[in-house]
């Protein structure tokens, strides 16, 4: 399966943001597999094309950061109130990766995921300062945390659909907040 990431990120995204990857080491096909296969569970192809980034030279991601740069987006203090989209400055995935931080790591995450909602979910797009999360459920289908309810609730969308939905709401928060500056 093609890898979009870039693509879509060539879209959306200009010089007002900060984009690095959550891990250093290539991820291989079967660090996923080892990840799917201890949790009982499988990702969608374009996840996986997503972690494998092996298309992608200019920036080999193996997941990915991108947050608005903070003198675009000031951010948020302790005390700070707003509207809530305000404080929605960036999001990641997850990378396959044991060598990166355990806030990074697909496996640490699902494993805590997991033990603290009592939910069969593996996290996979995190919106920062959003308790909300994206996730692949036993079914192997997208589907969104609901922090309040403690509920999986369906996106009927795919990785690709996912990934550029947040890109663009991303790119229109950052833009009104751009426009706050003027």
């Amino acid at each position: 399966m093609e890898d979009k990431t870039i693509l879509l990120m060539n879209q959306y995204l200009d010089r007002d943001y900060r984009v690095f990857p959550m891990a250093e080491d290539k991820t291989a096909l079967q660090d996923i597999r080892d990840i799917e296969n201890s949790l009982a569970m499988k990702f969608p192809d374009e996840y996986v094309a997503h972690l494998l980034a092996e298309d992608c030279d200019a920036l080999p991601h193996r997941g990915i950061y991108i947050e608005v740069k903070e003198e675009i987006w000031r951010r948020p203090q302790a005390m700070d109130v707003g509207p809530f989209w305000t404080f929605l400055y960036g999001f990641h995935t997850y990378t396959a990766s044991k060598l990166s931080a355990d806030w990074m790591r697909l496996d640490f995450v699902a494993h805590q995921f997991m033990q603290e909602t009592g939910l069969k979910a593996i996290p996979i797009l995190k919106i920062i300062n959003d308790a909300d999360m994206y996730c692949v459920n036993e079914s192997g289908d997208i589907v969104k945390f609901n922090h309040e309810m403690n509920i999986l609730e369906p996106t009927n969308m795919d990785f690709w659909q996912v990934w550029e939905f947040e890109l663009k709401e991303l790119k229109e928060r950052k833009e009104t907040k751009k426009a706050e500056l003027k």
